[in-house]
């Protein structure tokens, strides 16, 4: 039993019992006349709207971060029942620290 990445959903399972989640369509609500449906597999709908979010901010922008929040559409494949999410953001800094050896001097 090998434990690895499926290759369509992206979510990591036991190859030999893997079964991805349904197909969920999400959008930003303020853009969505200007942009199509983002097809995200997630469990529901607010799973979906999360895995969006971090879809669509990893590419450096940050957009959804830089605003604090933004509202999406999600929709179940194949549905017409539009659900509407709000999603919040935040940029959280990690800081690491170590000590450093100090060098001998001549008053040592």
């Amino acid at each position: 039993m090998s434990y690895e990445r499926c290759k369509t959903c992206r979510e990591w399972g036991y190859a030999d019992s893997h079964k991805c989640p349904p197909i969920w369509e999400v959008r930003i609500y303020e853009t969505k006349w200007q942009e199509d449906w983002h097809e995200v597999h997630a469990s529901d709908a607010e799973r979906a709207a999360q895995k969006f979010a971090e879809n669509y901010d990893c590419q450096g922008d940050y957009d959804i971060v830089k605003r604090g929040s933004t509202e999406v559409e999600v929709r179940k494949q194949g549905d017409d029942q539009i659900a509407h999410v709000d999603i919040s953001a935040e940029a959280v800094p990690h800081y690491y620290a170590h000590v450093r050896k100090r060098a001998l001097t001549s008053e040592d």
